[in-house]
């Protein structure tokens, strides 16, 4: 025997055996579960024996649905989450513009949120101008969905040049026509096309980043959109990272990659490679195809059948025609891809469940696990559309935090009560997985968890259609064995069960027995992959 964990209460995730308080892990897999004095019988001389000392273990931690590489890049970025005004930014940003200068950089921040500021604006160009008119700045909004540039950015880019009625950037512009710095959606690309891109070295140095803080939240498996990170690459060079990190046993947790290409000559390229859905490289597998069909509710960019309730101007933005849209899907389908569509409005929403059923229609596919990424704005016939054709949910708990301040203002209260509905998902029998969305959120899974059951916000002690809220064993199901399910691994991953690999995480305090409201601070103590610990807390 390897190790042997004992003196504790292991919650498996395994109706045939829901509680031990022992499991003994062999060669990466778990090979027995029970009482200490039959678990500790079965040691040798060379194996471990970890004390759990009465805390509680899980399942290992799948977070379904995150851009870890851009997470990891962003790390080195200005933090503008706590930021309270705009004279916050201003200050954070002007402490970073005399290194900027020096070192031939641009000035970044991320993470900015108007609605959490004094005056409820988001800045324009001549606003960052005032920290700064001699390096490029720039600033993503905390949803990732707009990103605000200073002039000297603009005209590094080529951009302020641009008018209106002719220009292919989706961007806004002043009364008098000039562009006001504030780019949109995939628009935001031009910034990162502007920027030296990372060569393979550098992408394996964010990749061990990313990965080693994922550990450190008990997380073992990573479900992450990392091939933005090149533009106009088919995932080349990042999948190249991370397959020869995981052939040299270097890659601490699992990641399934969420192959985001933009449009069809991208995918075409990529199939045309021989890449499909479930290629294996150790620790790293290809996932499902990702489209992203719209933007966010916060930048009113989300695409809505009915115009938004506070902005009757708008619908939002659409990335896809029906047509191309069922064209994408239909490539992918007919080549073995599994998918996976962001969608965040009721509109786009639509969309994709119309495209997924013509494309089953007409190829038939058994356990192809399509699904939708966010499925936050829905009424109940789109929820029962989404059962019959049996796709999966990937659902972020943690964004009800700041949306429930903004759902009901964007698309009425009728709307918002069957939107962000997890619990009638759960009573219809879909399949739905936990996801932080990281960097937008922290892919803190516990947070995660407790925002599933309460679904309130603590700062404003502001419940959100608690009706709408699993209970905390369903919440940890999301965040284990459904995840495994999500990436066709549920047999041999999600659950402690002998016969799967170690997949395990220990944390010090029982979940089950604490307020649930607290469980945000309850502290991950280890993370094991596949018989290997991947994080100790010292």
């Amino acid at each position: 025997m390897d190790t042997i964990f004992y003196n504790g209460k292991i919650y498996t995730e395994d109706r045939a055996y829901p509680i031990c308080s022992a499991v003994a892990v062999k060669n990466g897999v778990i090979v027995a579960l029970g009482a200490d004095e039959e678990i500790l019988k079965t040691a040798g001389p060379e194996t471990e024996k970890i004390d759990l000392a009465g805390r509680l273990m899980l399942p290992g931690f799948v977070d379904t649905h995150l851009h870890m590489l851009f997470y990891a890049q962003e790390a080195s970025l200005i933090d503008l989450t706590d930021c309270r005004s705009y004279g916050d930014v201003k200050r954070l940003c002007a402490e970073r513009v005399a290194w900027a200068k020096e070192n031939d950089k641009w000035v970044q921040g991320t993470g900015f949120n108007q609605d959490d500021w004094d005056v409820k604006t988001i800045p324009t160009r001549k606003d960052l101008d005032q920290i700064t008119e001699d390096v490029p700045l720039t600033i993503r909004r905390t949803c990732h969905h707009i990103t605000v540039c200073n002039t000297k950015a603009m005209e590094t880019m080529g951009l302020l040049e641009e008018k209106e009625d002719s220009t292919q950037i989706n961007m806004g512009f002043y009364e008098d026509g000039s562009p006001n710095g504030i780019l949109k959606e995939d628009s935001q690309n031009v910034v990162t096309d502007a920027l030296p891109l990372p060569d393979k070295e550098e992408i394996k140095k964010l990749i061990l980043f990313g990965c080693n803080q994922a550990a450190a939240q008990g997380i073992t498996e990573l479900h992450s959109d990392d091939f933005l990170l090149i533009p106009g690459e088919a995932g080349e060079r990042v999948m190249e990272a991370y397959r020869e990190l995981s052939e040299a046993g270097e890659l601490p947790i699992r990641i399934y990659q969420q192959c985001m290409l933009w449009g069809k000559e991208l995918l075409q390229d990529f199939i045309d490679k021989g890449h499909r859905t479930g290629e294996s490289y150790g620790f790293y597998r290809v996932g499902p195809l990702k489209i992203v069909t719209d933007g966010s509710l916060g930048a009113h960019t989300a695409y809505m059948r009915k115009p938004y309730a506070n902005d009757p101007q708008t619908k939002g933005k659409a990335n896809y025609t029906d047509e191309q849209l069922y064209e994408m899907c239909k490539l992918a389908h007919d080549h073995g891809m599994q998918i996976a569509t962001h969608c965040i409005g009721d509109g786009s929403l639509q969309q994709i469940l119309d495209a997924y059923e013509k494309v089953q229609m007409e190829n038939p596919r058994t356990d192809c696990r399509h699904g939708v990424v966010h499925c936050q704005i829905m009424d109940e016939e789109q929820q029962e559309q989404f059962r019959k054709q049996n796709l999966l949910a990937y659902v972020q708990p943690v964004f009800v935090r700041y949306d429930m301040n903004i759902v009901d203002d964007c698309v009425g209260s009728d709307l918002a009560r069957t939107s962000y509905n997890w619990r009638r998902f759960e009573d219809m029998g879909v399949h739905q997985s936990g996801g932080s969305d990281c960097p937008v959120e922290k892919f803190d899974i516990l947070p995660n968890i407790e925002y599933a059951v309460t679904r309130t916000n603590r700062e404003l002690q502001k419940s959100w259609y608690p009706e709408n809220a699993v209970t905390l064993e369903e919440a940890v199901k999301m965040f284990t064995y459904e995840g495994a399910y999500a990436s066709f691994a549920e047999n041999v991953r999600g659950s402690i069960t002998v016969g799967k690999y170690a997949d395990l995480v220990v944390v010090d305090k029982d979940i089950f027995e604490i307020p649930v409201g607290e469980i945000h601070t309850t502290a991950v103590d280890l993370t094991m992959v596949e018989g290997k610990i991947a994080y100790k807390r010292q």
